[in-house]
């Protein structure tokens, strides 16, 4: 286990921004997280787990505790009783698209829609990440986690980790750390290309018949709605999509029903009980924000649900942008609107 001192949280997130962490442990096995939590308690210091810090906002104050930096790695692919399903194994320090194009290699279904997403395999359950129609949670088998609380390793099924929208046990649970994650992926699968992007892109001639193929299409379509993360920081899509009541899409419809005609209405996704609707057209259609910019942030003018920090920017003002654009949003829509990404702090543990 590598120990580093006074490193600048920055270096740690894909947004760059935050001040110094007191200590940053690099996590390459669960004796190593055995080890860091010995390390916390003697220190008396909180802890924070970290895979890329792709939706992590951290503070320019500096962070008085310790990172564990995850880094356990290994992909393991297994048969299961069912001929039809294989199961995949992979350390929570995995980067999640290196998991993705593994699977794809060997003609894997389940994870091919979330292509490209940054980030590890660790940090995957927590959010819940999805993207193109799809979830994590749907391919997920198992998730096995040190309970920071006793010391002991547990493996939760897919029923216990509590799953919903953008949303795990995981995300309220900080003593739980991810050690490793088992998907359930079929060899027969069939491609789920109902996602718009992925409509146009099949309309225009593109091969989506194959996990590699859907791949790479969603690789190059967010290569376009995201920013070069040499250039700029950004932690993707800053906030959740809205989940609203049939009867407040009808009165939001009829507020701005000029504004959506041409756009055949407001898009609109059904859910039980609800209907969640892309916060990428209210900014941008409805509220024209898109690439409204503030100091040194701004939303990426190809999507603008990313928000963008330019060299230099602080923590401070990535949090001031974010807070106009959710007052702008309630005054216009009455929608609050939740966060994405998460303050570095919220998922600290005193172990």
């Amino acid at each position: 286990m590598t120990v580093r001192e006074s490193v600048p949280v920055s270096s740690l997130t894909t947004l760059g921004v935050g001040g110094d962490a007191r200590y940053v442990l690099e996590i390459d096995s669960i004796d190593d997280i055995q080890t860091a939590l010995a390390f916390s308690r003697e220190r008396g210091l909180p802890f924070v787990v970290l895979g890329q810090g792709s939706n992590v906002l951290a503070s320019d104050a500096p962070y008085d505790g310790v990172i564990l930096l995850m880094r356990i790695p290994g992909i393991a692919f297994s048969e299961s009783d069912d001929s039809a399903v294989v199961r995949v194994t992979a350390g929570a320090g995995v980067e999640w698209d290196e998991l993705v194009r593994a699977c794809a290699e060997r003609t894997l279904w389940g994870i091919e829609n979330l292509a490209g997403i940054p980030g590890t395999v660790g940090a995957a359950p927590v959010q819940n990440i999805g993207a193109y129609g799809a979830e994590v949670h749907t391919a997920i088998e198992s998730v096995t986690v040190v309970d920071a609380s006793t010391g002991g390793t547990l493996v939760l099924r897919n029923d216990e980790c509590g799953f919903s929208y953008r949303d795990s046990r995981f995300k309220h649970a900080p003593e739980f750390i991810i050690t490793s994650v088992t998907f359930a992926l079929r060899k027969d699968g069939a491609p789920h290309v109902e996602y718009a992007d992925l409509i146009a892109a099949r309309e225009k001639g593109m091969d989506l018949s194959t996990p590699s193929a859907i791949g790479a299409t969603v690789r190059a379509v967010r290569s376009v709605k995201f920013p070069d993360l040499s250039e700029y920081g950004t932690a993707g899509s800053f906030f959740k999509n809205p989940i609203i009541t049939q009867g407040a899409y009808e009165a939001l419809s009829t507020k701005y029903a000029a504004a959506a005609a041409p756009y055949g209405g407001i898009p609109k996704y059904p859910m039980p009980g609800h209907i969640k609707i892309p916060l990428a057209f209210i900014l941008d259609k409805l509220l024209g924000l898109r690439g409204f910019k503030q100091g040194k942030t701004f939303l990426f003018g190809n999507q603008p649900l990313v928000l963008v920090a330019e060299q230099g920017a602080r923590a401070e003002d990535v949090d001031a942008l974010a807070q106009k654009i959710e007052v702008a949003i309630e005054e216009a829509t009455e929608i609050k609107i939740e966060r994405e990404v998460r303050d570095l702090t919220f998922h600290e543990y005193h172990a």
